[in-house]
């Protein structure tokens, strides 16, 4: 709850790089669905997809379609694949930040008819993955 607060309030907003703040929630959902089943996995995603979305000014289910796809995207991959290793599990969160900013990118033509890509795509992608690290690297501290 603390996440989805912090992802939409206006400190985090000062903080973005070419307009594209990193998706704390993105993060979040993929590392909840690696350490947990699919059905509490799709519940988790519903939830935090539904909450974003009603803290959008603009009432779209962007966000919850992105969340659920994300969701059994990472849990499709964690079947098939070792993911103990913090080079796996990074072109991992880049892999599925791509997804999650295309999904968008399509939704948002879909609705619109505007089919938008800015250079800003990598930045957004580069947050995530740099959010990631570090949250792996202060798990792996607490670990020791």
């Amino acid at each position: 709850m603390v996440l989805l607060i912090l992802q939409s309030s206006i400190v985090i907003k000062n903080l973005s790089v070419m307009n594209f703040t990193p998706d704390f929630l993105v993060i979040l959902i993929i590392l909840y669905t690696l350490n947990h089943g699919l059905k509490d996995s799709l519940k988790f995603s519903i939830f935090v997809g539904i909450l974003q979305d009603m803290l959008n000014p603009v009432p779209t289910a962007f966000n919850l379609i992105s969340k659920l796809l994300l969701t059994l995207a990472t849990f499709s991959v964690k079947n098939r694949f070792f993911l103990g290793d913090i080079f796996i599990r990074s072109i991992l969160i880049i892999l599925l930040s791509v997804m999650d900013i295309t999904v968008k990118i399509l939704l948002t033509f879909l609705k619109t008819g505007i089919f938008y890509i800015n250079v800003s795509f990598f930045a957004y992608v580069f947050l995530n993955f740099l959010i990631f690290y570090i949250v792996q690297i202060i798990n792996e501290n607490r670990q020791i």
